[in-house]
């Protein structure tokens, strides 16, 4: 059971395309925000080029203990906190620790439907070791498609399927978190 004070991670909705002036606007009040980015190329009719995204768009995270949730509330672009039963959900911190592993190859992770269904790996070797998901097959490729449940947002990406092992609801990290 964690204490009251004790700051967790915290999804907030944002106003499209806030996302990055929210996050700048959190960090210059001394609030721990972080917007994971990912690389997309961008094609125009006169040029291509490689532009950082928002990897879920409308969506950032905070830490804090929700003593500050008033003035979080108050930053630009922000328009309320990810709740259930009115009461903003946490999000585990091993999530937010999957997404930051993922993003040591932002040109890799691309956006996913929400999946809810399939079978549940974890990866067993190489730089994303302990990483959950599902699988899934794009174009002959194995990707490991990573959910984070409190937000209802996805993203992948490409492994091979000699580095991830099936693992049972008792198995999973997932099953075994508490807050």
């Amino acid at each position: 059971m964690t204490n009251s004070i004790d700051p967790l991670w915290y999804a907030l909705v944002l106003r499209s395309r806030f996302e990055k002036k929210s996050h700048a606007c959190l960090i210059d009040r001394g609030i721990e925000s972080f917007l994971p980015l990912i690389e997309e190329l961008h094609v125009w009719s006169d040029r291509k080029k490689l532009v950082e995204e928002p990897l879920f768009r409308g969506y950032l995270f905070v830490h804090t203990n929700l003593r500050r949730k008033v003035e979080i509330l108050e930053t630009t672009g922000v328009v309320r906190f990810v709740e259930f039963s009115g009461k903003p959900v946490c999000v585990p911190d091993y999530q937010i620790e999957w997404v930051r592993s993922a993003l040591q190859h932002p040109r890799e992770v691309q956006r996913e439907p929400y999946y809810s269904a399939g079978d549940r790996v974890r990866v067993t070797s190489g730089p994303l070791t302990g990483l959950e998901g599902y699988i899934i097959e794009t174009r002959g490729h194995a990707r490991l498609v990573i959910t984070l449940s409190s937000i209802a947002q996805s993203f992948s990406v490409e492994i091979t399927e000699d580095c991830v092992e099936k693992v049972t609801a008792e198995e999973s990290a997932v099953a075994n978190y508490h807050i």
